[in-house]
Order: C-alpha cells, then sequence, then structure tokens
C-alpha cells in the first residue's frame, strides 16, 4: 500500500521534555501546545487529548506548500482521527461519576466520545467533509493509514488528513497496561499520486502475527511513536545521501494480530 506524505506532525511528551528541561526535577506536568488558531473560550475547555491532536493536525494543514489552494481550500479534506483509548481520562471522571449516582455533564459527555475531537476540528475550520474514527487497539494507528488507502483508491477524495492521538492512561486503568504509556498525537497529510508538494513515500504492508520473535521487533512504545521514531531517523539519513535510501532499515511492528512493515521508498523531507 503505496502512501504520498505531503506533510507530517507530531507531538509527544518526549519532545516537550526536551524542549522545556531546565535541568530540575520541580514538576512532571507537561507544556501542553497553545492554540493560537481556537479561541479562548473554547481553548480553555480543550482537555490535553484534544489540545495535542488539533496542534498537530493544524501544523500539518499549516505546512508551505508549492501548490496554488489558499488555506481555506486546504481545509477542506476528508480526516481519519485514529486513537487506541479516546480521551480516557474524560471518561473515566464521567464513569466514576455515574457510579456514585451522579449527574454527569452534557458536554463533558458530548466531548468525550471517539468522535469528539475530529467534529471539534472540522468546526473550527468550516471544513463540511467526511470523517472516519478508528479505534483497533495496538493497531489503530496502523488501521488508520489503511483506512486512508482504502479511501483514496475508491477515488473518494485524493488528499486526506490523518490524525491519531493517545494519552498515557489514567492511574485507575494503569494496572491494564500493555506498553510504554506517552501522551502523543501523530498527524499526516497523505495522497493517493505524487505532487509537487509531496516530501517522502511509503510503502505498507502487513500479515497475520505467525510464528513471528518478538525480540526482533519494536513493542515497547505505541506504534505511532515507533512510526515516528523510524521516519524522523530514516528521513535525516536520506537528506545526508540519497544513496542511502536503499539501505534503511524498514519498520518491522509487531502486534498482537498483525505484523507491520513500513518502507520509505521515495522523497525528501523536513521532517
Amino acid at each position: 500500500m503505496l502512501l504520498h506524505l505531503e506533510s507530517i506532525n507530531a507531538w509527544s511528551t518526549f519532545d516537550a521534555e526536551k524542549a522545556n528541561h531546565t535541568g530540575d526535577n520541580k514538576t512532571n506536568t507537561p507544556a501542553w501546545p497553545k492554540l493560537e488558531f481556537v479561541p479562548s473560550m473554547q481553548r480553555r475547555r480543550l482537555s490535553p487529548f484534544a489540545k495535542i491532536a488539533l496542534y498537530t493536525a493544524e501544523n500539518a494543514l499549516s505546512t508551505p506548500s508549492p501548490s496554488v489552494e489558499t488555506a481555506e481550500q486546504a481545509a477542506q479534506i476528508d480526516i481519519v482521527f485514529s486513537s487506541r483509548h479516546g480521551d480516557l481520562h474524560k471518561t473515566a471522571e464521567l464513569l466514576t461519576e455515574l457510579s456514585a449516582d451522579q449527574d454527569i455533564s452534557p458536554t463533558a459527555f458530548s466531548t468525550s466520545v471517539h468522535n469528539a475531537v475530529p467534529g471539534l476540528y472540522s468546526i473550527l475550520k468550516q471544513n463540511k467533509q467526511a470523517i472516519n474514527a478508528i479505534s483497533a487497539g495496538k493497531d489503530s494507528f496502523f488501521y488508520a493509514l489503511v483506512d486512508a488507502y482504502a479511501r483514496l483508491k475508491s477515488g473518494r477524495s485524493n488528499k486526506l488528513l490523518i490524525v491519531h492521538v493517545d494519552r498515557q492512561l489514567p492511574e485507575l486503568y494503569s494496572p491494564f497496561a500493555d506498553e510504554q504509556q506517552v501522551d502523543h498525537a501523530v498527524a499526516m497529510v497523505v495522497t493517493s499520486a505524487l505532487t509537487p508538494a509531496t516530501i517522502a513515500s511509503i510503502d505498507m504492508n502487513f500479515n497475520a502475527s505467525i510464528d513471528i520473535e518478538k525480540d526482533d521487533v519494536e513493542l515497547k512504545l505505541p506504534a505511532a511513536l515507533c512510526f515516528m521514531h523510524w521516519f524522523d531517523a530514516t528521513a535525516s539519513s536520506v537528506l545526508l545521501s540519497q544513496q542511502l535510501l536503499q539501505t534503511q532499515k524498514p519498520l518491522l511492528y509487531h502486534s498482537d494480530r498483525h505484523v507491520w512493515t513500513c518502507e520509505l521508498i521515495t522523497g525528501m523531507t523536513d521532517a
């Protein structure tokens, strides 16, 4: 499955800690991104989950492009949104209130559903195009890529925005964690064909998880972060020399159900 990337942006607590490191350990609270494009009244109501998702989505769509489309035209784009757990911190609060026989806020409930964040972003950007919301366990990020590929190949659209976001589990659910917990979001604009704005092309394949040695693949981080670490490292090597393109090791990611393989096959990037 071949996808062409026009832009890619990521945020994680790893990067935030590096950017805001002061040499002391007075606080472990991440510096959540500021969202200047969101009206202040709405911005105050956003959860950290929504903030990092909107931040990466806006940065992915705001990347300078050689195309002639305006910012308004660029915002009219289909969206594939994925998250393994959704805004589980907000959901956990609602469930706690329910268990205590307390009334829950209709507003809190409406913003906790799985497609709330891309819906909010579409309202902010006055985007009337289709939105798909994906949740597929450890495979959620990669299934978003599969859904994007299917929609592009169907001719439904020739360009779309992929947004993946997850937060570390709330303390209530931390005993059930089966991978390293990191707040993170990744967004990218992908197309069905090469364009003047293409920065890289990714060939992705997957098969059933059978007789694979788990020690041979990266399992500790969530899939989206594995992808970004691989992409950044591979793209940096390509920038050094186009000849290195043939020697880069593909991403091989093992979940409970699938083995996913991604290979950077062409293009340059500023990521």
